[in-house]
């Protein structure tokens, strides 16, 4: 490809990217300072400017606040179906069909939670991570902030 045919489509780019919001004027001519040390500034801020990536277990770290679908209406996982926020002692109760009476949060790591399963057997379990479940309810834990997780609870098939 001819050097011109480079500036030419730096240029254009330049000038799309341009279109965006960016405040950098557009270049003149081809012949003017190149476009490419200014396009990824372009590029790269509108992604360093989102939320941030998920640890390498999964679980995000919000800069913002926690976010769930029922917040922190507990009673609203009865059926084994929501996404809450979850703090230790909480204690979230199941309908029987899911075969877990309840569960109680232990504790909330950088990257899991422990909780503590009652069972209709009268069996205790613990299970603890980013994701897992027991009897008929399965949890995946989405993000964690100051001591507290968003959890999504499925029920298991």
């Amino acid at each position: 490809m001819s050097t011109l045919r480079v500036a030419g489509f730096l240029l254009v780019s330049a000038a799309a990217l341009t279109g965006c919001g960016s405040e950098t004027p557009p270049a003149s001519s081809p012949a003017s300072s190149p476009a490419p040390t200014s396009s990824p500034a372009l590029v790269s801020s509108p992604s360093s400017s989102a939320s941030p990536s998920p640890s390498s277990s999964g679980v995000a770290h919000p800069d913002g606040p926690l976010i769930a679908a029922n917040g922190t209406d507990l009673k609203s996982c009865r059926d084994g179906d929501c996404e809450v926020i979850l703090k230790p002692k909480d204690k979230i109760a199941f309908d029987a069909r899911l075969r877990v009476t309840y569960l109680a949060v232990d504790s909330v790591s950088a990257d899991s939670v422990t909780l503590s399963a009652a069972l209709p057997s009268g069996t205790r379990t613990s299970i603890s991570g980013n994701a897992g479940g027991t009897n008929g309810i399965a949890y995946t834990v989405t993000a964690i902030k100051d001591g507290k997780a968003v959890v999504k609870f499925t029920p298991k098939p």
